[in-house]
């Protein structure tokens, strides 16, 4: 069980690093506003790190 928790971690971290660079490249070269990079990476930052397990409680 530990284990898994480790590994969706993991998961977690990798995805919401992927999104942030894709998105800062995207609006680095000029393909997206600024705003809506800055929008997306709050929103699955929140999302990821706020997200609570519905077995947590248990």
């Amino acid at each position: 069980m530990k284990e898994a928790i480790i590994n969706l971690l993991k998961v977690k971290s990798l995805m919401t690093i992927a999104v942030m660079v894709v998105f800062v490249i995207l609006s680095l070269k000029g393909k997206l506003e600024p705003t809506l990079t800055a929008s997306v990476i709050t929103a699955v930052i929140t999302y990821y790190f706020t997200k609570k397990d519905s077995k947590e409680g248990e």
